[in-house]
């Protein structure tokens, strides 16, 4: 047949067949108009320009109508159509010509004729998938269109030809058709049908990232000719969401993909199902972690502005707004932790939150040097105390894990294999398993940069440990209460939700230390006040059972918490150049807690002498450190109230662990201690109220002489460091004359005679033995007033000598006559 007659015949078939379609429905339809039309259709493919819009237009029409016989036939017909014309395709465009019928059918609602589509588009790639070149984008168009369906089958049938793709055609796929490879994959991880899928999907994601390392420089050219292709004349009308973006970025185009694939990772992270969520954000920052390096300096401000901080905004709503209500079910059992929607999206704010602090950790060298890197450090600080100030303790020490692992800026030493005679140029001899290479982490700073990086460091930790730790503390009035009442499970999980944990208070003070060694020469007594008020404010926090007794020491044990180790740190490194726990004759050194349950004897020993700078900076914190000391002492005698009030009560029946503060005070007055002599003895002046202020502090202990509360070594070391501070002060005060410091002359008679003459409990019987050990302290005493203080008298106050002389003969042997000590 000519052209014309060819156009004649497939017209009237045409028509017979709309015929067939809008007759009686209570007929048999006629499948002879359509069947004569494929026929046509198969035997002059060879005339493709010519047949192929009508009859394949026809086909299109038909797989819309109501009759399923006639639609059926019709989606057949097409796909059988296409199936015998594509080997004879001589080049791309015909390609795409063959294939676009299959994208015309999405707007068919028909689940039957959908299903052919999709199986049509599965032939396809398994008969021509190698050789589909930039027709791709037409199948990867129809394979995304099922992502969007309600029918579990369609969005099955599609998602396997996705799978197809990704495992065996990524090498084929020419690099402008990835974008929306990424994006089908987005969308199907996004679909709500199948949860399988979805969770599927984000390993092809993974997939496609790998894909893009191993094969970048291919891809980075083959994109670099689409930015070519779409210069600033062209029209967006006609462009793809990812060209438009391309011409809009100042990226290079390979990072524009790569943004597109976190962007998609992100989408998902925020989804209302939580495993996918947890799947997305591990597959998201591994991608980052893995793959990072391909990216350009400047792109990493787009990862953080339009990926990341969104991201974590999004989740810190979701998670806010989430519901309370369990989800247990009789057919589901679920863990405790993850009961209900508040909680699993807790878990996904952990996990994105600790995922960027990693990436802040692990690319600083590249995120330092981004013109905008003030306002990036300030928004992550920002989203880290929001996080830090939140309810679930899991997301608050996730919070503080992530800020610890921004500050920490410590070497990172890496063994590295050597060969033999680099060993012998870097140790001079032919044996080792290698060198240690230290690598500084962070890069060095601006000053200017760094002065902010780290006042923002500080203001952010300041506002976490007031309104977190210093706030909170009225809530312990809720544990009074519940003391007095019979245990209630429900009433100390919410109290213990109003308090910080272990963990948070822990990581909060190694925090300080990090930020600390940055910022000395800037940090003020008005700093110092911030930082001992949060420190006083965490010291009395009760820890649930819950912990476990492995990380803190019961109250019977003699050794201090990570927590009381940690204040002292702190407050040691505001006014000492060397960690206060590290012993110069041990060569102990490290800067961090070692185990959480640590015996340090050199800490507590009061003839320790520290190194005392005579700088004027660090000069004016030594009287503040010395007061704040010796009010952490005061709780070897006098526990928090809840200690206190809990003695005697069976452990079963606490709510929280009991806790030994006396290692913990003796130690902070024992530092006191080392600094005010070693002070002293390096010639620096402090206040002429620092002796008078440790009598202050001492005397609640030294009245325990025979108490059945406290351990005897509060007793025996609070003697001792009187002894210390008496040999140390009184040469300086007797130096002053007579009348002045009148008010320590008067609180050491007072404290003389609260000391020596405390009566034994009524029940209590002393054995020779302690009788003779506390009897050779108050000679320790007496002995050093005899030697330091009575030789040079004339300079003490007149009203001191006579109370003094009154405890002397009080003490006589003529006047011990009441027969209180029993031998």
């Amino acid at each position: 047949l000519s052209g014309a007659s060819l156009d004649h015949l497939i017209s009237a078939l045409c028509q017979l067949s709309l015929d067939e379609v809008s007759s009686s429905p209570n007929r048999e339809p006629s499948l002879f108009a359509m069947t004569s039309l494929l026929e046509t259709g198969v035997a002059n493919l060879e005339r493709i320009d010519l047949i192929w819009p009508p009859i394949t237009s026809h086909f299109i029409e038909v797989c819309s109508s109501s009759e399923a016989t006639l639609r059926g036939f019709a989606a057949d017909s097409l796909s059988s159509l296409i199936r015998s014309a594509l080997p004879l395709a001589k080049n791309q465009e015909m390609y795409i010509q063959l294939l676009s019928p299959l994208l015309s059918l999405q707007s068919v609602l028909h689940v039957d004729v959908r299903q052919r589509q999709l199986d049509c588009v599965s032939n396809v790639l398994h008969s021509s998938g190698q050789s589909l070149g930039s027709s791709w984008d037409v199948i990867l168009n129809v394979i995304k269109s099922a992502a969007s369906l309600s029918s579990e089958a369609l969005v099955r049938s599609g998602f396997q030809s996705l799978q197809l793709v990704v495992a065996d055609f990524l090498p084929h796929l020419p690099p402008p058709s990835l974008p929306t490879t990424l994006h089908v994959s987005t969308r199907y991880g996004l679909q709500t049908v199948d949860i399988n899928i979805s969770l599927s999907s984000v390993g092809l994601l993974w997939s496609i990232a790998d894909h893009l390392y191993q094969n970048k420089e291919t891809i980075r050219v083959g994109l670099e000719g689409l930015r070519r292709g779409t210069g600033s004349g062209t029209s967006q009308s006609g462009l793809t969401g990812f060209e438009k973006r391309v011409m809009s970025s100042p990226l290079p185009v390979f990072d524009v993909l790569w943004v597109d694939m976190f962007r998609g990772l992100s989408e998902l992270c925020a989804d209302e199902r939580a495993a996918v969520r947890k799947s997305s954000a591990q597959t998201l920052f591994s991608t980052i972690s893995a793959h990072g390096t391909l990216l350009h300096t400047h792109t990493w401000e787009t990862v953080l502005g339009e990926v990341l901080f969104p991201l974590l905004e999004k989740v810190h709503t979701a998670t806010r707004e989430a519901s309370t209500s369990s989800l247990q079910s009789s057919a589901l059992l679920i863990h405790h932790t993850r009961d209900s929607a508040k909680k699993q999206w807790a878990e996904t704010q952990v996990l994105t939150l600790s995922g960027t602090a990693r990436l802040f950790q692990s690319r600083w060298d590249k995120l330092v040097s981004l013109p905008n890197f003030s306002k990036t450090w300030t928004t992550l600080l920002s989203t880290i105390k929001l996080c830090a100030s939140s309810t679930s303790v899991e997301v608050s020490v996730a919070a503080t894990n992530s800020f610890l692992s921004i500050v920490n800026t410590e070497t990172i030493e890496t063994k590295t294999e050597t060969s033999q005679q680099q060993q012998q140029d870097n140790n001079g001899s032919g044996g080792g398993e290698g060198v240690v290479l230290v690598r500084p982490h962070p890069v060095s700073l601006p000053p200017k940069l760094k002065r902010h990086v780290w006042k923002q460091a500080w203001d952010t930790w300041n506002g976490i440990g007031t309104d977190c730790v210093a706030r909170r503390l009225p809530a312990l009035e809720g544990l009074h209460s519940i003391l007095k009442t019979p245990l209630n499970m429900e009433r100390v999980d919410r109290f213990f939700l109003s308090i910080p944990s272990q963990k948070f208070l822990v990581n909060l003070l190694k925090i300080f230390l990090h930020i600390h060694d940055h910022m000395k020469g800037d940090f003020t007594t008005k700093d110092f006040a911030l930082l001992t008020g949060v420190l006083h404010a965490a010291l009395p926090m009760p820890i649930s059972k819950d912990v476990s007794p492995f990380l803190v020491p019961s109250a019977s044990e003699n050794v201090m918490s990570s927590l009381h180790e940690l204040v002292l740190r702190c407050v040691g490194a505001v006014f000492s150049k060397t960690d206060v726990f590290d012993d110069p004759a041990s060569g102990d050194g490290a800067p961090e807690v070692k185990s959480l349950l640590v015996k340090k004897p050199h800490v507590v020993d009061v003839h320790r002498v520290l190194p005392v700078a005579t700088d004027k900076p660090r000069v004016s914190f030594y009287p503040l450190a010395v007061t704040e000391l010796l009010k952490f002492s005061l709780l070897a005698a006098e526990p928090p109230i809840f200690i206190r009030n809990s003695r005697g009560a069976p452990p079963a029946s606490l709510p929280f662990m009991g806790v030994n503060y006396a290692p913990f005070g003796l130690a902070a007055q024992a530092l006191a201690v080392q600094l005010y002599r070693s002070c002293v003895l390096a010639g620096v002046s402090l206040p002429s109220e620092v002796p008078e202020l440790f009598l202050k502090s001492l005397l609640p202990a030294l009245k325990l002489k025979h108490s059945l509360s406290v351990a005897p070594q509060v007793w025996t070391r609070t003697v001792s460091s009187l002894l210390v501070v008496l040999q140390t002060s009184l040469p300086l005060l007797l130096q002053q004359g007579p009348g002045a410091n009148e008010g320590f002359w008067a609180l050491l008679a007072t404290t003389l005679e609260e000391f020596l003459f405390i009566p034994i409990p009524e029940g209590k019987e002393m054995t020779g033995e302690k009788l003779r050990d506390c009897e050779n302290l108050d000679m320790k005493l007496i002995d050093l007033l005899r030697k330091d203080l009575l030789p040079l008298s004339q300079k003490a106050p007149p009203s001191f000598l006579r109370r003094l002389t009154a405890v002397l003969n009080r003490g006589s042997i003529h006047s011990a006559t009441d027969g209180t000590y029993k031998l």
